[in-house]
């Protein structure tokens, strides 16, 4: 009986307040905080790319860093003609095939700048990451970017999370439909997500004179989609994948768990389980990245691709279009 007066004078007082301070009947919207995970649920799906998906993959390899404008000085084995059939090698053992995953969670968005901060300043993270890569990239709203491999394992760690294996983060990419390649559907968006474009002829010309190494292709930034570099993550909420996250075609590239090997008896996904598919490696070799990015042409923001460059790629070092979301098994 108590409570209820107490109840009932509360209502009272605040009635007096609404008709004392103005207009009743005013609604106020309240904003919700924004989801940090989306949920998986357990179960099956196509990972991986058939034939006719690695032959386009090779033709855009071609025309994105080997353009038929551009005759080549050499067609060593680091040339760009070879980098791109070493690609359509990696393509070929990962032929699309069904595989079971457990539920997890994984970020609606990319890890930012400030999120890592807040793991720095509690004593976990390192303050490398902020500090000894290109310091231009490092902006509190912009993803996190800089990080090795171990850093965004530490940081995942610190939220009671890990990186998201390989499958998983494909899986949260494209759903489990084997006809769509982009987050959206089978359609390229260019509009729809924050990509690069191909290095420009004139500086693939120069490069190709001075080194030998592929990396040197690797694309220039287009301010076609609206950004001409990084862009805060979730910027693209029409680019989402049909669980909800954003990003996973370009913005940054993404680490994943699974370790990188490009010799014939590992290459692709040859060996792996078809149960919650896990490649060990050890420490500072090749990482899985995936996702494309800010600086990467277009088309290698499929879901279903791996990136190319893996194989020039370290994870104990630091690439100013690298980033990471966090994932977790849910019991």
């Amino acid at each position: 009986m108590v409570r209820t007066s107490i109840a009932a004078g509360l209502v009272a007082l605040v009635g007096v307040a609404a008709a004392s301070d103005g207009p009743r009947g005013k609604a106020v919207r309240v904003e919700k905080p924004p989801r940090r995970e989306v949920v998986v649920p357990a179960g099956s799906f196509t990972q991986g790319l058939d034939e006719e998906q690695a032959a386009a993959a090779l033709n855009q390899c071609e025309l994105a860093y080997f353009p038929p404008d551009i005759k080549p000085q050499s067609r060593g084995p680091n040339g760009p003609t070879d980098f791109c059939s070493d690609f359509m090698k990696e393509l070929l053992e990962m032929p699309a095939r069904q595989v079971f995953l457990d539920a997890f969670a994984i970020d609606r968005d990319e890890v930012s700048v400030t999120d890592y901060r807040r793991c720095v300043d509690a004593g976990v993270c390192a303050l490398d990451a902020l500090v000894a890569g290109d310091e231009r990239y490092i902006h509190a709203e912009w993803p996190m970017v800089n990080v090795t491999w171990e850093d965004a394992q530490t940081y995942c760690g610190w939220r009671g999370g890990r990186l998201p294996t390989e499958a998983e983060w494909e899986r949260a990419a494209i759903g489990d439909a084997h006809d769509r390649d982009w987050p959206w559907g089978e359609l390229e968006q260019p509009k729809d997500f924050n990509h690069g474009q191909p290095r420009v002829v004139a500086m693939r010309q120069i490069e190709r004179a001075l080194t030998s190494i592929p990396i040197k292709f690797f694309g220039d930034p287009d301010d076609s989609d609206g950004s001409m570099l990084m862009a805060p993550p979730g910027s693209y909420p029409w680019g989402e994948s049909p669980w909800g996250t954003r990003d996973q075609a370009g913005n940054v590239a993404e680490w994943t768990a699974d370790a990188h090997f490009h010799d014939t008896e590992r290459r692709g996904y040859k060996g792996l389980s078809s149960v919650n598919p896990l490649r060990e490696g050890s420490t500072g070799g090749e990482r899985v990245i995936r996702g494309g990015s800010w600086r990467q042409p277009p088309f290698l923001g499929k879901g279903n691709l791996r990136d190319p460059f893996n194989a020039y790629l370290r994870s104990n070092e630091r690439y100013s279009h690298v980033g990471f979301r966090c994932a977790r098994t849910i019991r």
